[in-house]
């Protein structure tokens, strides 16, 4: 058959146009071409190893209609684009748009058999949403806190530092003032959570020990952006990115390390698409421990004898890394895992959906802030699939996925300590 008989005359569905900026166009092209096959509500067929576990998107999953799919979020958006629907015609729009946790499990499936971008459409439609209805009641007090204090929590600025005040004897610079050329980029919910914030103290003893000239911004760092920009609000998102950008630059650091998931994608791969200079490397700080691992720079005192499993962060797995066309999804998945092999008495046992498969916490998107019972129904689902291999603890590095399993848990009859690893590093050093 003739190739111009398979696809459309008009030119701009012949080939996917990378470039930025991201707009209708691109929408478009992204929807119209869509097959309709529902690979993005499956794990890749090769891969399945259950009935049980063989889905992976949370939100079709849980709702069970194809407009929650990316597929019908694909016919939501032709209809939008060509005028057939309006943004404010039904309330339903506001549910299929927001509840998606924006995990990237239908994007990354969808890349196995065509180069699109789905999560930059769900991002473009939610901005969309705002500009035609408004944002979220439920987002509204995130947006504020973030307008007048850089930070998602409504927490001042001067408590931003706050995880650092019993850490003076250790001597960790403060980079407004002093130079290093390591960053050490905490986030809001590391930073400011009074439930979390040890894990961050814990990861700065470790870099101590492992001899890490570094230092923080202190009551100075703002915001990465993450939650603004998931939720659609992308002005904000912009203005929060390029400051961020233009303080870096202007340090002269030449490594950025972060510990939370959400803050590392957006660092590493959204950063990368404003095309602003960086003369700086992100890395989450697993990366980068990994690495001083490889040249013995840790030693461990104690034997754990545990047995553990490891839940991938979305925002650190398969959408961690800038999509190159063509080629596989990478993502931080190795550098956690050799980590935990390394500890003494250790044993990592793995769940069936991992890496680009992996299933969401629950907590990303704005859903844990928006749809709290859909955000802790997703996490019950990962905590069984973690219970069914018979680890003791299920690890992570995120704060959203540690408060969100946290959250999940509640109520089920077998609770799963749910434990970061950082935290569990510093227990065996």
């Amino acid at each position: 058959m003739a190739k111009d008989m398979l696809l459309p005359k008009d030119p701009r569905y012949l080939k996917y146009p990378l470039e930025a900026p991201f707009d209708e166009e691109k929408v478009r092209w992204i929807a119209f071409n869509c097959s309709r096959c529902s690979v993005c509500k499956w794990v890749d067929s090769w891969r399945v190893k259950s009935a049980k576990y063989a889905r992976i998107c949370p939100q079709h999953t849980k709702f069970m209609y194809d407009s929650h799919s990316a597929q019908g979020k694909c016919d939501l958006a032709l209809a939008l684009i060509d005028g057939k629907m309006k943004w404010d015609e039904d309330p339903e729009i506001k549910d299929i748009l927001f509840q998606c946790t924006m995990c990237g499990g239908c994007d990354a499936m969808d890349k196995g058999i065509r180069d699109a971008e789905l999560i930059k459409m769900y991002r473009w439609m939610r901005a969309e949403y705002i500009k035609n209805v408004g944002p979220l009641d439920e987002h509204k007090a995130m947006l504020d806190s973030l307008k007048q204090y850089d930070n998602v929590w409504l927490q001042p600025r001067m408590k931003r530092n706050s995880w650092a005040k019993d850490l003076k004897d250790l001597g960790i610079k403060d980079l407004n003032k002093d130079k290093a050329e390591v960053l050490l980029f905490a986030g809001c919910t590391y930073g400011l959570s009074d439930e979390l914030k040890g894990t961050v103290v814990n990861m700065a003893k470790i870099l101590k020990k492992m001899g890490i000239d570094f230092g923080t911004l202190g009551d100075k760092e703002m915001c990465c952006g993450s939650p603004p920009s998931k939720t659609g609000n992308l002005d904000e998102y912009e203005r929060l990115a390029k400051a961020n950008i233009k303080k870096f630059n202007e340090l002269g650091v030449k490594t950025v390390l972060t510990p939370c998931a959400g803050c590392y994608g957006t660092l590493r791969v959204e950063y990368e698409e404003l095309g602003e200079e960086m003369n700086f490397e992100v890395l989450q700080v697993t990366e980068y421990i990994e690495r001083l691992t490889k040249e013995k720079k840790i030693e461990y005192k104690k034997e754990l004898n545990i047995s553990a499993t490891w839940h991938d962060p979305c925002h650190m797995g398969r959408m961690g890394r800038p999509y190159v066309p063509g080629k596989d999804l990478e993502g931080v998945y190795e550098e956690p895992r050799n980590i935990l092999k390394s500890i003494p008495g250790v044993e990592l046992v793995e769940m069936e959906r991992i890496k680009e498969y992996a299933w969401c916490c629950g907590g990303g998107g704005g859903a844990f802030t928006g749809f709290k019972d859909f955000a802790q129904w997703t996490a019950q689902q990962r905590l069984e699939e973690a219970k069914d291999t018979g680890a003791d603890i299920l690890v992570t590095s995120c704060p959203w996925c540690e408060t969100n399993l946290r959250a999940g848990g509640i109520g089920m009859e077998e609770k799963m300590e749910i434990v970061d690893i950082f935290d569990l590093m510093m227990e065996a050093l």
